[in-house]
């Protein structure tokens, strides 16, 4: 009886692994950063690293301070922040010394129609770990020869985290079907948030309140003739 029975059930579970939905994974590519984004059940995984080299490093300005993104068909709130971490370094005299992997101090947040992810944020979201602890290129370790003060020595901005820097948001309601999108990567030590793109919803309305001042203007236009 046994023997009938393995057949079915591995034919059985073999189906439950094909439907069940898999993680999700999109990775983004900027100037000097690559982001690597992951949706499954209730969580985003995100990944950043930014890409320059100890001899590229020059300012604070290259630094990645913020991401913003969107996630497709997502629209709730209560998003949070479950693990990060991330190598950290500090650059005095012009050498980069590891100083070990730590949690990152940045911290998640609903921003707009979408989300962030933050160590320097815009309002209204607030974290005082700024202007320390933003993602600087390198190794974190050797020479970094033509760092200028903004990064050499500059104590209100050391320690910098470096290599790839892992976070886990709570998502609530995210699944492995969604998909991202208007990806921004922010850097350097000032808030620069994207403009707020609206929902198709509020194109078409804006569309059609458009249509129907429009259509009033022209009847307005045409009754003395």
């Amino acid at each position: 009886m046994r023997q009938f029975c393995v057949v079915p059930c591995m034919i059985a579970v073999a189906v439950v692994l094909l439907l069940s939905p898999a993680a999700r994974a999109d990775q983004f590519t900027f100037q000097n950063a690559v982001v690597d984004l992951t949706a499954s059940s209730n969580t985003v995984t995100v990944t950043i690293q930014n890409t320059l080299t100890n001899a590229q490093v020059e300012s604070v300005a290259q630094n990645i301070s913020a991401l913003y993104f969107q996630v497709t068909g997502y629209t709730g709130s209560g998003v949070s922040l479950s693990s990060s971490s991330g190598q950290t370094t500090d650059i005095y005299s012009g050498t980069g010394t590891l100083q070990g992997v730590t949690s990152t101090g940045w911290v998640a947040s609903n921003f707009g129609s979408g989300l962030t992810l933050c160590v320097v944020c815009a309002a209204p979201v607030q974290n005082q770990t700024a202007p320390q602890m933003t993602i600087v290129g390198g190794t974190g370790s050797g020479a970094y020869a033509n760092a200028n003060p903004s990064i050499n020595s500059n104590g209100p901005h050391n320690p910098f985290l470096v290599g790839t820097v892992l976070f886990t948001l709570y998502v609530p309601g995210v699944t492995a079907d969604y998909t991202f999108s208007n990806v921004v990567v922010q850097f350097g030590t000032s808030a620069t948030p994207p403009t707020q793109v609206p929902e198709p919803g509020s194109i078409a309305l804006l569309l059609s309140t458009a249509a129907t001042i429009f259509g009033g203007m022209v009847i307005r236009f045409r009754k003395p003739s």
